[in-house]
């Protein structure tokens, strides 16, 4: 009988186990607003996203820009893979928009993925925007529970980074997407 009454509990309480534990967007945003990266090798992406270092690590908010989007990839997702052609079509609107261009960078991170991988990814689907490697993992040991893509929307506000937007999943207008995230990052 204690068995039962146990196998009921566990029957009814089970399904809430998630919701307690379950990541929110808030928790993915603080951890990609501390994430580190790898300063990227070439002058000419340094350059463009306004790094200052020549090597090491930075962060995020050293990137001159006041919107940051960045996109959560893996070089084995096959939806980041067939997405790849947008997200480079969204690219190309930042960057051809007058309001836009300088103001907002789109990069992408690629959890758990090595430089090569990143490399062969940026290579293969003609990735015109900056990536960087998670090859050690630490952003995808910190925001587990996410599926690829996945897009974060970042505000710098002074000196710190704030997360206003976040989607899960591909989008099908660069140009309506890229509407909704300049939208979003107006709101107080």
């Amino acid at each position: 009988m204690k068995n039962s009454y146990f196998c009921l509990a566990l029957f009814v309480l089970l399904p809430l186990v998630p919701a307690w534990a379950a990541p929110t967007d808030a928790d993915f945003g603080r951890a990609i607003v501390q994430a580190r990266l790898a300063v990227p090798e070439d002058p000419a992406v340094r350059s463009a996203l306004g790094i200052r270092k020549a090597s090491g690590q930075m962060m995020l908010s050293d990137i001159d820009a006041g919107v940051i989007l960045v996109e959560i990839f893996s070089m084995y997702c096959p939806y980041c893979q067939k997405h790849a052609p947008m997200t480079n079509k969204l690219h190309q609107a930042i960057e051809s928009g007058p309001a836009t261009r300088g103001k907002v960078k789109l990069i992408g991170i690629g959890v758990g993925n090595s430089p090569f991988e990143v490399k062969f990814f940026r290579k293969k689907y003609g990735i015109l925007f900056p990536l960087f490697d998670d090859g050690n993992s630490a952003i995808m040991n910190t925001i587990t529970g996410i599926k690829t893509p996945y897009y974060f929307g970042i505000r710098k506000n002074g000196g710190t980074l704030q997360v206003f937007f976040t989607q899960q999943g591909a989008f099908e207008d660069p140009q309506a997407f890229l509407k909704t995230v300049l939208d979003k990052s107006r709101q107080p």
